[in-house]
């Protein structure tokens, strides 16, 4: 049943609406001041790695651009953080037009907190391994500002009891934008089955969404950081902006999680727990139909860390990219390089 004009919607939004209560993520340094050591990454194996260039310094990632149709018309816009009345969407990425990776295109969707510009800082810097044959892009949320934060992808969400249906439709209203993006991106990559996406946070919440339910053909996978399961993942809408996932994507669809073994962000319980997140997670993708009969690690936790320090960012580094590409290779995200990251 869709969830617009259907009369259990009210009742069924408020049960979960303390998942959007949760979804204001402050920057990292205000939200959390503990660092976990950082341990220097072995190259991963059997890869050429660009992008760092110990001691030097690289050219900064490549600003594309992507319009939505003139006939988007936005559920909500008249709520902070409100889109502009025509929506562009600013891409950075390490690779032109053109000349995208054969191996694969990682879309990363910044956090609450963040901005894609921060991660160009990181690429310059030479803190971003990317495994050769490989392109990431950085995606910038459109949304305005919502004091103190630059451009959320949702509104912030302390006001959920009163007024679950907008962020409902934000929800709707950025993977709507987001799947117009990686329809133009996948067209560079060589198809939908060459996309990772990724994110941290908010981000990482709509990328999960977007490969489960938003996009219909099956990406590559997806890998979220500091996330938890939407409430459009965990009771999926059937009004034409998402489907519910085909057999192949059960079977092809390679999913990851990532969190500091300290967040308690999302649920107030640490991710490990009965009540957290993880849990959470993988029973909504369980009811979904994934993970039967599959034997792949999906969840992993770093020790130490919470919401805001598990990264990457341009406060906390980029050693999350690490476990992150370590995921995709099919190599072992606990032997990537950073300290005490452990399966789940």
């Amino acid at each position: 049943m869709p969830f617009r004009g259907h009369a259990g919607f009210t009742s069924r939004f408020q049960y979960f609406w303390s998942t959007w209560a949760s979804l204001l993520c402050l920057p990292p340094h205000i939200l959390y001041t503990l660092a976990s050591p950082v341990q220097q990454a072995p190259a991963l194996r059997g890869q050429m790695m660009r992008g760092h260039h110990r001691g030097g310094v690289n050219s900064g990632l490549e600003e594309l651009e992507y319009h939505m149709p003139h006939d988007f018309e936005p559920q909500q816009t008249d709520r902070d953080p409100i889109l502009p009345s025509r929506v562009r969407v600013k891409v950075l990425s390490s690779s032109k037009k053109g000349h995208f990776g054969k191996n694969g295109t990682i879309v990363f969707l910044h956090g609450a907190g963040g901005q894609a510009d921060e991660y160009n800082h990181l690429w310059k810097n030479g803190e971003i391994d990317l495994p050769s044959g490989f392109t990431i892009v950085f995606v910038q949320s459109p949304r305005g500002s919502w004091d103190p934060l630059p451009s959320p992808w949702l509104r912030p969400t302390k006001y959920g009891e009163d007024q679950p249906r907008t962020l409902e439709w934000q929800v709707n209203d950025d993977v709507q934008i987001l799947k117009h993006v990686l329809q133009e991106l996948q067209e560079e990559a060589g198809g939908y089955s060459k996309l990772w996406l990724t994110g941290r946070s908010q981000g990482a919440c709509l990328s999960v969404l977007l490969a489960v339910a938003g996009v219909g053909p099956t990406v590559a996978g997806a890998f979220a950081i500091a996330a938890t399961a939407l409430p459009q993942l965990q009771s999926i809408p059937f009004d034409g902006t998402y489907t519910a996932p085909s057999h192949d994507k059960l079977k092809g669809l390679r999913l990851g999680f990532y969190t500091g073994d300290r967040d308690t962000q999302f649920t107030g319980h640490h991710p490990w727990h009965s009540g957290g997140t993880f849990p959470l997670l993988k029973q909504t993708l369980t009811d979904l139909g994934f993970f039967s009969g599959d034997d792949e690690d999906h969840f992993w936790l770093k020790e130490g860390a919470g919401h805001g320090g598990i990264g990457p960012d341009a406060h906390f580094g980029a050693d999350a990219f690490k476990v992150l590409f370590a995921f995709i290779l099919k190599q072992d995200p606990t032997k990537a390089g950073v300290h005490s990251v452990t399966k789940w």
